[in-house]
């Protein structure tokens, strides 16, 4: 009869071959140690199957100093790891630089920061199958969708954090423990109630594994599920996306709003704000955005918050994402042949010498010249053939986004506006063919696939 260690060892080889050797992962694997049963035994049994598996392996402490014994703790982890010889690293962070995100939230933020400084390749956590039921309970809890019921991966590819031991439940991971003498330490904030999960795990899944005994496993089995579930949209919303993004994937054509039914929409405006790293918006929004586009008439009209620093906006028949920024005071800097200047807004110039391109500062008899926001009624003559035109209708003929027309920096020489980055250049100081010109690049600080 096969006992608990060998459950739990044999949990860990499964899931090292589909999580690992299938992506063709490095083998350096990072534990992040805490110092607890679960991460504890976690480094026992990796270092147990670690020339069997052919990895190489190392633990992480972060000292959070919330509790008056996370000096004990850090030494207690520090000590353990040089008993078996593994290498380790150790990191102290300070909470208070995140307090706003409240202790859980600033600890799991610098924590996870902390750990991807320190690991050299692949980050591996102790949750465990219980761990995976707390969380799709609490997810139920706050209403999440797919992604948010799905829970924790087995393995996360672009994180690159394996969880081994999500199959395996906290009993076997206790007796496992028990026999092979594994030290730990007790975290007397497992017990305080005043958190979600332990409230949950000491007061509500007792009452309800006594009536429903295999409950925590059913409920990983759920999680599998509805995984499952969350692969086949985001299979659907990568398919579609073949037809509705362009070329680097930032803008979502609305196109799609005539050739798809509703659901693929949604679908698709979800995993396009996903890969942008944008925290999911509530239900509510994203059905008002999607009200919105099937009612768009003009580009300009549509502005969504969907969070408290990115707004959706349309433009030329597309959806972009557009960071929220105050109105820019009033700035001038003089450039003196700098190949960079970084703008007060953070956007940047790049100023690049090519021949028959740009503007020449030969006809222009300066080397120097004023770089300002605009102020309104400003006066541009890119072409020969053309009237002197005002700025502002010029640019509302262009490709030039409206909210980014607002900020699009001029380049004068004395009065006369020389040129407009990413739009054009004064006819009369285009330098000639066979003569190097310098173009200028605007380069905004627009979110990014």
């Amino acid at each position: 009869m096969v006992n608990n260690q060998e459950i739990l060892l044999n949990a860990i080889r499964q899931s090292y071959q589909q999580s690992l050797v299938q992506f063709k992962k490095p083998k350096v694997i990072s534990v992040a140690l805490s110092g607890g049963c679960d991460s504890m035994v976690l480094l026992h049994a990796l270092n147990e199957l670690k020339d069997e598996l052919n990895f190489k392996l190392n633990a992480i402490h972060i000292h959070h100093g919330i509790s008056p014994n996370a000096d004990k703790w850090l030494s207690f982890c520090v000590n353990e790891c040089e008993k078996i010889k593994v290498t380790h690293k150790e990191k102290k962070i300070d909470i208070q630089s995140e307090r706003h995100l409240g202790v859980e939230g600033a600890a799991r933020k610098l924590r996870y920061e902390a750990l991807n400084k320190l690991r050299e390749e692949t980050l591996t956590s102790a949750h465990h199958q219980n761990d995976q039921a707390e969380t799709l309970f609490l997810q139920l809890i706050r209403g999440s969708g797919l992604k948010g019921l799905a829970s924790m991966p087995h393995y996360h590819e672009r994180r690159d954090i394996w969880k081994p031991l999500l199959n395996v439940n906290r009993e076997t991971i206790k007796e496992y423990a028990e026999l092979n003498n594994v030290l730990f330490i007790e975290d007397e904030s497992n017990l305080d109630m005043h958190y979600d999960r332990n409230f949950l795990r000491h007061e509500i899944f007792p009452i309800l594994t006594e009536r429903f005994p295999h409950l925590v496993k059913t409920l990983s089995r759920s999680v599998d599920h509805i995984a499952e579930g969350l692969n086949l949209t985001e299979t659907i919303a990568k398919e579609d996306a073949k037809s509705f993004f362009s070329d680097d994937l930032s803008r979502l054509s609305l196109m799609m709003i005539k050739e798809l039914p509703k659901d693929r929409v949604i679908n698709l405006i979800r995993w396009w704000l996903n890969k942008n790293n944008i925290l999911m918006p509530s239900k509510k929004t994203i059905d008002n955005l999607y009200e919105q586009i099937i009612k768009i008439k003009k580009d300009n009209s549509l502005l969504i918050k969907i969070s408290e620093k990115m707004n959706v906006r349309a433009f030329q028949n597309e959806l972009w994402l557009v960071k929220f920024e105050p109105l820019l005071e009033p700035y001038e800097i003089i450039w003196r042949g700098e190949d960079k200047v970084l703008l007060p807004d953070q956007s940047q110039l790049i100023f690049q010498p090519v021949k028959g391109a740009g503007f020449s500062l030969e006809k222009l008899g300066v080397t120097a010249l004023r770089i300002q926001n605009r102020i309104g009624g400003e006066k541009f003559k890119p072409s020969l053939n053309q009237p002197s035109r005002t700025l502002k209708y010029l640019l509302q003929k262009s490709k030039i986004p409206p909210w980014q027309r607002e900020k699009i920096p001029l380049i004068f020489s004395e009065d006369i506006l020389v040129a407009v980055p990413n739009f054009g250049i004064h006819h009369r100081f285009v330098a000639d063919k066979d003569k190097i010109g310098l173009t200028i690049k605007w380069i905004n600080n627009e979110p990014q696939i």
